[in-house]
């Protein structure tokens, strides 16, 4: 298997730093009508997260392992049933790790995280323990931290999409409305997006807190996962978690910063680079359907 293709973590791994923002938002977009086909279908993935996202080089996102996946209005699957919980545990609504069944609501905060992850290139927490406390800090409001400038509207997106309360997360086909809309005005100079970008590479390019430089080449990201930190699904068995809620400090939560392996070298990070497929989007956004 070549290495730079594979499964969307892989991918990010090998190419994050030779991604533009309609690259990124070309992977998001993809993964998103995927997302929305299988919702429109009236059925729950159940297990989202970046290891069962398939990607390429034409930045396709493809969603695979449907094992799980089930009738979103089929009550047998409810955690009050005592079904157990399997997944991994960044992308695990915090409703569900409480024992609320699965809902496609679920689905879109996973699709948050994996939103967050597109964009920074680093796994959700990917220095610390996935254990019983941070399940604890999710219901709390923990969420990812942004490692560098991102667009706000981006930013807002992802916020509503793993708020605690998941009546306030959008729905499938608002999240597709969205994206296009920002992939149709990346380009124009008057756009809130294109002004935001600008902005976002400005200030990036200034900034002395940066996602570290690569390794041997300039597209690779190199960091340090904790060994406890597990990216394959698993049992997750978790008593007692407090009501999921927002946090009013994301810092307080952590009690830790993220280790120095969360910085990039923007001069080597070609966040102005042309998306080559870009021109032909709107054809392939009716092709690369699930």
């Amino acid at each position: 298997m070549d290495l730079k293709k594979g499964s969307l973590r892989n991918y990010l791994n090998y190419n994050f730093n030779s991604l533009g923002w309609k690259d990124k938002l070309n992977i998001l977009y993809r993964f998103t009508i995927g997302l929305e086909d299988i919702h429109n279908s009236g059925l729950i993935h159940h297990d989202l997260h970046c290891g069962n996202i398939l990607s390429d080089f034409d930045h396709g996102a493809f969603i695979t392992d449907l094992g799980l996946c089930q009738p979103a209005n089929n009550m047998e699957h409810s955690q009050s049933d005592n079904k157990k919980i399997y997944g991994v545990l960044p992308y695990v609504a915090p409703e569900v790790l409480r024992g609320k069944e699965y809902t496609q609501a679920s689905d879109i905060y996973a699709f948050g995280i994996i939103a967050y992850e597109i964009f920074t290139g680093f796994p959700p927490y990917h220095d610390i323990d996935y254990d019983e406390l941070l399940a604890m800090k999710i219901c709390q409001g923990l969420r990812p931290k942004f490692n560098y400038k991102i667009p706000q509207l981006i930013i807002d997106i992802i916020n509503q999409c793993w708020d605690a309360d998941s009546s306030k997360r959008h729905k499938v086909d608002k999240l597709v409305e969205l994206h296009f809309d920002l992939l149709i005005n990346l380009n124009k100079e008057d756009s809130v997006i294109h002004k935001q970008i600008d902005e976002a590479d400005e200030i990036n390019k200034k900034s002395s807190l940066m996602v570290q430089p690569p390794l041997s080449f300039t597209s690779t990201l190199s960091y340090m996962t904790h060994p406890q930190a597990v990216y394959t699904s698993r049992l997750l068995d978790f008593k007692n978690l407090p009501e999921p809620k927002n946090a009013d400090n994301n810092d307080d939560l952590l009690g830790i910063k993220y280790s120095d392996s969360l910085r990039i070298d923007f001069t080597k990070l070609d966040i102005n680079s042309k998306d080559k497929v870009f021109n032909h989007i709107l054809l392939e956004m009716k092709i690369f359907r699930i």
